[in-house]
Parts: C-alpha cells; sequence; structure tokens
C-alpha cells in the first residue's frame, strides 16, 4: 500500500454548470479499516458516470448530495485486500459504488463479483461486463419487455450505454433501431460501428420531432432514455400505442442552470403509453438477475457480435478532468481512469 496514505478527490466547491477540475481537491486520509460484513478495496479503475454530477448538487439526486470536503461517489472495479464477509475472499475481483479513493471500504453485499471467468482484459468489467452492460440489458430487456419485431429508439446512441442497447436490441429481434447523437462523426459511429439503421444528428436537425417521423415513420414502440429534454420530446410525439419507455437518466438536466426543458406528457395518455425508471444499483444484489444477463452478454462477445469501446485514462490525477470531459463529448465509449493495475 502507498507509504503516503490513501488519496482521494473530493468535492471543493459545487460546479456551476459543466464540471470544472477546480471543484475538486485531492486529500490524503488514513486507510480505511473494513467493519463487520465489508471489505477493503484497493481500487483499480474508477468510472465516470454522468449521473454522480447530480450527486454534487445541493439536492443530490437519488442519493444524498455530497458534502463539501467528502469523497466523490462513483462506480468502481477494485481487488478485495481485507475481508470482514464469509462472502468475498481476498483477491477477489469486484464491482460497485465507492468513491475516487485509492482505497475504498464497503459493504459486502453492496459489491458484485465480476465474472472472471469471461475476460482477462480488466476494463471490459467497466463496461459490457460490468454497470455499463448491466443497465444497456435490463433497461432494454427487463423494464422496456423488448419483442421480436418492434421498432426501438435510443438517445446518446453512440455513448457506451446507447452503443451496447442499439445492439443488443437488434440481436433480440428489434425490425427497426434508431438513435440520438450530437455531431456527424457520433452518427456515424453509431450506424457503422454499432449497427443502427440510422441516427438523428440532434445537433443538426431543425425540427427533431419531423426528424423521427422522417426514420420511423411507423412510430416507436421503445424508447431508451438517458438523455431527456428536447430529443425525448420528439420521442414522445411519435409514440405507437402502448409503446414503452424505459427512462435511466436526464443528462441533458445535469449541468442545467435555470429553467430545464420540460417534455409534454399528454402523449403518454394518448398513446396508453408508460414510462418506467430504473437505476441499475437496484440489481447489483440481485446475484441471478447479474448471471443470466452476464451469460447472454458473454454469448455474444464470444461470438464476436457485440462491439464496445473504453476510453480509458491513466493515473489517479486524472479523474477530475476525465469527469469533465463525459459532458463536452471528448471522449469514446465508456471512460474510466485506471488507478492501480
Amino acid at each position: 500500500m502507498s507509504q503516503k496514505g490513501n488519496q482521494q478527490w473530493c468535492l471543493a466547491q459545487r460546479p456551476i454548470g459543466h464540471p470544472k477540475p477546480e471543484d475538486f481537491i485531492k486529500k490524503n486520509s488514513s486507510f480505511p479499516e473494513p467493519g463487520e460484513g465489508e471489505v477493503l478495496l484497493r481500487v483499480l479503475f474508477a468510472a465516470m458516470d454522468p449521473a454522480i454530477r447530480n450527486f454534487l448538487n445541493e439536492g443530490g439526486g437519488y442519493r444524498a448530495s455530497v458534502p463539501l470536503g467528502n469523497p466523490v461517489p462513483g462506480i468502481v472495479l477494485g481487488r478485495v485486500e481485507r475481508t470482514n464477509s464469509a462472502s468475498l475472499n481476498v483477491g477477489d475481483l469486484v464491482f460497485g459504488f465507492g468513491s475516487w479513493s485509492e482505497f475504498v471500504v464497503t459493504k459486502a453485499d453492496q459489491l458484485s463479483r465480476a465474472p472472471v471467468d469471461l475476460s482477462d482484459e480488466l476494463s471490459l468489467y467497466t463496461h459490457v461486463l460490468g454497470t455499463i452492460g448491466l443497465t444497456a440489458h435490463y433497461g432494454l430487456i427487463g423494464i422496456g419487455g423488448l419483442q421480436a419485431g418492434e421498432t426501438v429508439l435510443v438517445s446518446a446512441a453512440s455513448g457506451a450505454v446507447g452503443s451496447l442497447v442499439g445492439q443488443l436490441a437488434k440481436l433480440h429481434g428489434a425490425s427497426r433501431v434508431v438513435g440520438f447523437a450530437g455531431g456527424p462523426e457520433k452518427c456515424r459511429m453509431a450506424v457503422e460501428r454499432y449497427g443502427y439503421d440510422a441516427c438523428i444528428d440532434y445537433k443538426a436537425e431543425p425540427d427533431l420531432r419531423e426528424a423521427v417521423r422522417r426514420e420511423m415513420p411507423d412510430g416507436i414502440d421503445l424508447v431508451f432514455e438517458g438523455v431527456g429534454g428536447e430529443c425525448l420530446s420528439a420521442s414522445l410525439e411519435n409514440l405507437r400505442k402502448n409503446a414503452r419507455i424505459a427512462l435511466c437518466g436526464l443528462i441533458s438536466q445535469y449541468n442545467a442552470q435555470g429553467v430545464s426543458h420540460s417534455p409534454d406528457l399528454w402523449n403518454l395518455i394518448v398513446h396508453t403509453a408508460q414510462i418506467r425508471a430504473f437505476r441499475v444499483a437496484d440489481i447489483l444484489i440481485d446475484a441471478a438477475r447479474i448471471r443470466s444477463i452476464f451469460e447472454d452478454l458473454a454469448k455474444a462477445i464470444s461470438a464476436g457480435v457485440l462491439r464496445y469501446d473504453v476510453d480509458v485514462r491513466e493515473g489517479f490525477d486524472a479523474i477530475p478532468s476525465s469527469f469533465g470531459d463525459l459532458f463536452t463529448g471528448n471522449h469514446r465509449g465508456r471512460l474510466v481512469v485506471r488507478i492501480a493495475k
């Protein structure tokens, strides 16, 4: 273990708009000791997730607001260094909620053991075989209830989650899959690399509602939504009867200052549609469901029909700037920071 103590990135001030490196401060703390039912993890990778931005605000989100001076929470992949739990052993590779720290203590029952028999590349467990894969699969199949022959519209189509959702939709029999992305390069990736039938550049289209209608003239059966705002409004204007919306995030609002765009929910009534929000954290303790999802994803990986991109930044000091890159588009695929090997 480091002689410098346990390095942590803590919240120095609440961000205004896009988070900046000066919003965070690096501190050294003593090494935490696990209590009953807890484990000490050496963090190998810290994942950069948009939802964390919400926790930095005064009101927080579905978790409590991060107090000033406290470590920033986030999904981590790590190895068990010490254990006071019968369910995890020293050396186990696990993922779950931790913090931007070199070492974290957390309850063993809040962690999931990585399927180490599926890959030798550890960064894969921050993507397809981690919370990103779980979010995409659970949201599309478990929440959205995708059926063969249905049409699917996906926000952030070239992002870490969206890139998997589009591919999984096609693998599970969707008749047409269309995405939203910002800029021609991201739209090109969505179609050429991730297999979308079409991708709408929300930055270039003068009327998103008409753009969706053009690409999906028969309407939408299932929307996988992680952005919100005008893209969601355009989706709601093009629903088919009994459509479903799986809602996993509202990234368009995380950095919003003042009044944010609110979609008209009347179309849910018109089309007897339903919108259901979900959090991947809710299934992290469901070992049977996680195993089933990973088995399905592993088959697709082994068959060579699932593409994924992991943008790995190196070093603990890279965390603040990497987190900011999430909101400027300066990354490709799942953005993670490697802290240790």
